[in-house]
């Protein structure tokens, strides 16, 4: 992760690869900032609702698939007893392929979908938080002339590593010199959008440009609570998984010290990027939290067993009749 992140504060407007994604969704939080009146906290909550929503069906479905596995692992574990011996390996699988096939039900559905959507929608997030010049303002002609723009503002006393970010936090001084060494690009109309955008990345007098740091007072705030939220999640989570499969209990606890090493890397992380990216995960950390409720009160495991096992009755009862039919 921290290799990606890198990547894309080096490069003069991101990864190539994501650069469509940069692009959708600057759009979408163009469109946000401006119904907004350049609200960046009330744009940024709206646009991880919408990403979470997007992601909820999928969530669902894992639900969905998890309380299948649970309801096989007797039929697996008689299975396991059945061939003990490492020889019957093979024998064991072959059974355990006609179990699933019996029973509808394909274990990879599982997988890391959730995850690989959620890292997908975080790049997109860092897209917009580095680059907000060329993908929410639309200034694209910034890429092409980076190199001339970072010597300038490094003239200018800059020390940072990302240009557009250094630009949209020091504006109010750079304005002048940029105007005047690059005026097609900071044209009046352009330089009001970025004092804009500036204006609205500011929470509780907390500037969301900035890269938090202990001796920067209140801004450390931001990944203390990318910590905690974080935390609160994990724990959440383990938590509902625990009572809804009491048998995996003891392999979740065995997993749990790597289940936390995961917020203190985004406590890390929060320290090397704009406290924008820490702010997005504290929000996304928030509703994934109340997403987990929702699913663990309306899709709880026993009750999706239950239609599981109704529905693979009828399914067996209407095979069994066509059976007949042919013979």
């Amino acid at each position: 992760m921290n290799s990606i992140l890198l990547a894309a504060s080096s490069s003069s407007a991101g990864i190539a690869i994501f650069k469509p994604l940069y692009w959708l969704f600057g759009v979408c939080m163009g469109f946000l900032m401006d119904v907004l009146n350049n609200q960046y906290f009330l744009a940024i909550v709206i646009f991880t609702i919408v990403t979470r929503l997007i992601l909820l069906p999928i969530n669902i479905h894992q639900q969905k698939t998890t309380a299948k596995t649970t309801r096989l692992q007797p039929k697996i574990q008689k299975l396991q007893k059945k061939y003990p011996d490492p020889k019957d390996r093979m024998k064991l699988n072959e059974e355990m392929q006609e179990l699933y096939a019996r029973e509808g039900h394909n274990p990879m559905q599982m997988g890391c979908g959730p995850m690989l959507f959620q890292m997908v929608f975080l790049m997109g997030i860092i897209g917009i938080i580095y680059y907000p010049l060329s993908y929410v303002l639309g200034m694209k002609e910034i890429a092409d002339k980076s190199s001339e723009l970072m010597e300038v503002i490094q003239q200018l006393g800059y020390k940072g590593t990302y240009l557009q970010l250094g630009i949209l936090e020091n504006f109010a001084e750079y304005k002048d010199t940029l105007v005047a060494k690059f005026p097609t690009m900071f044209t009046p109309e352009n330089c009001v959008q970025i004092e804009a955008y500036r204006d609205g990345m500011t929470i509780a007098g907390l500037d969301m440009t900035a890269i938090p740091h202990w001796k920067d007072g209140i801004i450390v705030i931001v990944p203390i609570l990318c910590l905690v939220t974080s935390l609160l999640s994990t724990l959440v989570s383990t938590l509902i998984q625990n009572k809804n499969n009491p048998a995996a209990a003891q392999q979740m606890s065995q997993m749990l010290i790597m289940m936390l090493m995961m917020p203190f890397f985004s406590f890390y992380i929060a320290f090397k990027v704009p406290a924008a990216v820490g702010f997005y995960w504290i929000i996304s950390n928030i509703i994934a939290i109340l997403q987990q409720l929702y699913i663990a009160k309306c899709f709880p495991p026993k009750r999706s067993q239950a239609r599981l096992m109704l529905e693979n009755t009828i399914y067996r009862r209407s095979r069994e009749a066509n059976i007949k039919k042919i013979k």
